[in-house]
């Protein structure tokens, strides 16, 4: 083999050799890139949610585990925990259900802390997050008949407890003025007291009552201020109105507990996209607006406001339905239009049932006359005394005749009976 030959089957075999060595490093690196398989771990999680946020000492606290796993569901095994604030175990029930009933003790304040473990019998485990919820030895509701006061007036105070160890409780109480100064005080086994505020009177008064049984107590506060500010009232001139009417609106302030007045009021009214504004020196003013056309019914929001006392109201206002309900609901000279047009109605119908009874030949016997008996049988001669009339068989009115002659065949104009005359 010549040296020229030679070195062309060596530079086949080389270039052979990188294609290969290519291919190799190719499929190498398409099996590094290949995605792995999900991790079953990451295929499973379980979160606990729990009856209630805050319990009494003596409740049977509740938590449920909720498990989302894939592909498929399995058979899961649930361990769970309960622990204290410092994360103390206070409880550790392997293999529970999935729901865990868990008793507080009456002794027990705190937080809890509640978490569980899931198997699924595969090879998962996963845990789940903490959840916590407050215990208390009682709870405590306190509330007062009105949400402010005007010196002079009294004021309720209604209360009870919940709770497993404090079941027969004594109530003590006391109201504070503003000074923290107890104003009033008193002990009871009633679920209520009363107090007359002074003249003149504290900004606001503090109510505590407070309820003990067998050296446990618990005790919840309310705090009540003098009534202040302004109210602004607003008042239409008609209950309900459509597109396109005259709105007369009054607004008006009153002042609530003591009130510094300003010497002047700017006011503002608006109705859907009618917007007006009026300044007065009295605590009134008097508006007067047109609804834009195309006002929709339902009903319609209606914005006050007094720049100087900052006293805002809001009110719906009943729209009729635009187009044929606004319609109807016009009145004429006092009477609705729905009766006008039902009654035009009926004088039609009485025209149309006059002129039918007159067509029947003055009255409604076609509601109570039978049937006529048919013609008799043949032709009918017509009578020698008068042979340009003859009588129809079947009403017995006249019928006249143009023609002398003999046969002819005549429809009776009364009844439209043919006959044929000899």
């Amino acid at each position: 083999m010549s040296f020229a030959h030679r070195w062309r089957a060596q530079a086949l075999g080389l270039a052979f050799v990188i294609a290969f060595l290519a291919v190799a490093v190719s499929v190498a690196s398409t099996g590094r890139a290949a995605p792995r398989p999900i991790d079953p771990a990451a295929a499973m999680t379980a979160t606990v949610v729990l009856d209630k946020s805050s319990y009494l000492s003596g409740d049977t606290a509740s938590a449920t585990a909720i498990v989302y796993r894939t592909p498929a569901p399995a058979n899961y095994t649930y361990t769970w925990r309960v622990r204290d604030f410092l994360f103390r175990v206070l409880n550790q029930t392997a293999n529970g259900p999935a729901t865990f009933p868990y008793p507080i003790a009456l002794t027990y304040t705190g937080t809890l802390r509640f978490d569980v473990t899931v198997n699924d019998g595969q090879g998962l485990v996963v845990g789940s997050s903490v959840q916590s919820a407050t215990v208390a030895l009682a709870y405590m509701a306190l509330s007062l008949d009105r949400g402010d006061y005007n010196p002079g007036d009294t004021i309720l105070a209604f209360y009870s407890v919940a709770s497993h160890v404090i079941t027969s409780p004594t109530y003590t109480y006391e109201v504070d003025d503003s000074a923290a100064t107890v104003v009033f005080s008193g002990a009871t086994n009633n679920t209520f007291f009363s107090f007359t505020t002074p003249k003149p009177s504290s900004r606001f008064y503090l109510f505590r009552v407070t309820a003990t049984d067998r050296g446990n107590s618990t005790q919840a506060l309310a705090t009540i201020a003098q009534a202040s500010g302004f109210v602004l009232g607003v008042t239409f001139d008609k209950p309900s109105y459509v597109a396109g009417d005259v709105i007369h609106a009054h607004l008006a302030l009153t002042a609530r507990g003591p009130a510094s007045w300003p010497s002047q009021f700017r006011w503002t009214l608006t109705i859907g996209a009618v917007t007006e504004t009026a300044i007065t020196t009295v605590a009134a003013a008097d508006f007067t607006l047109t609804l834009p056309a195309g006002t929709g019914g339902g009903g319609i929001a209606v914005f006050a406001s007094e720049a100087n006392t900052g006293a805002t109201a809001i009110q719906s206002v009943p729209m009729a339905t635009s187009g044929g309900g606004g319609f109807w609901s016009t009145d004429v000279g006092g009477a609705p239009v729905y009766a006008i047009v039902l009654g035009l109605l009926f004088l039609l119908l009485l025209v149309a049932v006059v002129g039918l009874w007159r067509q029947t030949g003055g009255g409604f016997g076609f509601l109570h006359r039978g049937t006529p008996p048919p013609p008799a049988e043949g032709p009918m001669h017509a009578p020698a005394a008068t042979p340009m009339s003859v009588n129809c068989r079947r009403c017995g009115k006249p019928i006249d005749l143009t023609t002398s002659r003999r046969p002819i065949e005549v429809m009776c104009p009364s009844c439209g009976e043919t006959q044929v005359v000899t």
